[in-house]
């Protein structure tokens, strides 16, 4: 697993202890290092032995750091952090994949396997990756002179298994091992027409499941070139020339749109307060009082806190006068906008109008003037992208325009504006609902299960060294700080 500098920086606050201790306890270069030699005796512990060889904790940490940033990362966005049993389960499987990666490299000498780039070239790549995290760590260290933000830089680093030597062995074990999985998935046997044919059962009647709860997750897998087994109702295909016009005049039209958005909603929430006020009949949903009892009345009487006076419907109404008063200024803004954006293109669409008036099919007009990166790659580039009325991945404006053809075969009249730029949109087919037959999806399914084989392949082949291996962890020899 390779750290990244991106994971370094999620990490800068976990380390920010050691950070501390350098700059706040001392800003001698001498305490610098000696907080680095109590490490260095720290990490040679040994937290993994086997037959054939032992693993230091040093070793483990680049992995188990990746992993860790990582799922940091993760749970942050969710406003949750990591207990000790998630990261009790992350040492675990830093110690396994440890010894799994050493058994691969024996594996791959065992073979006679060569890599596709010298040691020089790979010590060049990891030494570059070193030293651009070094710098980024050094910007991040406001106080010391230049010598001590090098020096505390380097700690935090070697805090995380992080120096050249160490980078450089494990950018040619990661090599090794990536070339060993290659050979031994080679090995594993191609799957029979029988599995193919079960494994398409299985997956129409998962794809049934799966997209009659969601049905857009139809999109997110198409769009990913996984193959889809079962369609709900609603489909269609369409292709599309996208034409970017410059920064400047979508991004008026995005602006303008936003603020007329905004406008609308809160409208929309004003309209719906004075509901509420003038019709709670209409809004209100009956709830079951709770039993009254002395201690809660007590309790309310502490905890209540006073509520804002609600406003009168007079002042409500006020509000929503206003809003409307808004809205034809803001439309205005918005049809300008957009028309000096399709104007900033109009040779470019004419164009494209010209050449599919002339009879040009529209596969060859999307190749000469499309920008769109994924009408240039397969999947999409045959089939096109899959949108129906409820669309969730494709910007409004384009599934609005992408509906509105009537039928296979027509173009939009008027180029649509989205917030990727100008389409000229195409109904390329109808998508049959039900399950997708055999022969459609054959390939796609094929290369699936293969990659199901190979997996499994390499899994049996490695769960059979490791047990040969005979393996001993030392977690307990391991604490997170």
């Amino acid at each position: 697993m390779k750290h990244t500098l991106k994971a370094l920086c999620a990490l800068m606050m976990l380390v920010a202890v050691l950070l501390a201790g350098c700059s706040a306890q001392s800003n001698t270069i001498r305490q610098i290092e000696e907080q680095r030699k109590t490490l260095e005796k720290k990490y040679a512990e040994i937290v993994a032995e086997y037959d054939g060889g032992t693993v230091a904790l040093m070793d483990v940490l680049p992995t188990f750091y990746s992993m860790y940033s990582y799922y940091y990362q993760m749970y942050s966005m969710f406003g949750m952090s990591m207990d000790d049993e998630m990261i009790a389960q992350l040492k675990n499987q830093a110690l396994e994949y440890a010894v799994q990666s050493r058994l691969l490299a024996a594996e791959f000498d065992r073979r006679g396997l060569t890599l596709d780039k010298t040691e020089e070239e790979l010590n060049a790549e990891s030494d570059k990756t070193y030293n651009d995290q070094l710098d980024y760590c050094i910007q991040q260290i406001a106080d010391g002179t230049d010598a001590e933000k090098k020096a505390s830089a380097e700690l935090i680093l070697f805090s995380q298994g992080l120096t050249i030597e160490n980078n450089r062995a494990q950018a040619i074990l990661n090599a090794k091992v990536e070339k060993a999985v290659s050979a031994i998935e080679d090995e594993a046997a191609e799957p029979t027409e029988e599995e193919i044919s079960a494994y398409y059962d299985e997956k129409v009647a998962s794809d049934e499941a799966t997209y009659t709860a969601n049905p857009t997750g139809v999109e997110s897998a198409k769009s990913n070139g996984q193959a889809v087994c079962w369609m709900p109702e609603g489909y269609r295909t369409v292709k599309h020339v996208l034409i970017i016009p410059e920064d400047d005049f979508l991004q008026k039209v995005k602006d303008a749109r936003s603020t007329l958005s905004t406008a609308q909603n809160a409208l929309s929430g004003y309209e719906d307060e004075l509901k509420a006020l003038t019709e709670p009949e209409a809004t209100a949903e009956p709830t079951a009082e709770p039993e009254a009892t002395a201690e809660a009345e007590a309790t309310a009487e502490v905890t209540a806190e006073p509520t804002a006076e609600p406003r009168s419907a007079e002042e409500i109404q006020a509000d929503i006068d206003a809003k409307r008063a808004e809205l034809p200024e803001l439309q205005k803004a918005v049809e300008e906008a957009e028309t000096a954006c399709l104007d900033s293109v109009r040779d470019k669409t004419a164009s494209v109008y010209k050449e599919l008036e002339n009879g040009k099919d529209f596969d060859s007009v999307m190749a000469d003037f499309g920008e769109d990166p994924g009408m240039q790659s397969e999947p999409n580039m045959t089939t096109g992208y899959y949108v129906r009325a409820d669309s969730t991945i494709w910007d409004k404006n384009f599934t609005a325009g992408a509906m509105t053809l009537e039928k296979v075969g027509d173009y939009s009249a008027e180029p649509v504006i989205s917030s990727s730029g100008v389409h000229i949109i195409y109904y390329a087919s109808d998508v049959t609902p039900g399950a997708v037959p055999l022969a459609e999806v054959h390939d796609a399914l094929k290369s699936e299960k293969q990659e199901e084989l190979r997996t499994a392949h390499l899994s049996e082949e490695l769960a059979k060294w490791v047990e040969a291996a005979n393996p001993v962890y030392h977690a307990d020899k391991w604490t997170f700080e």
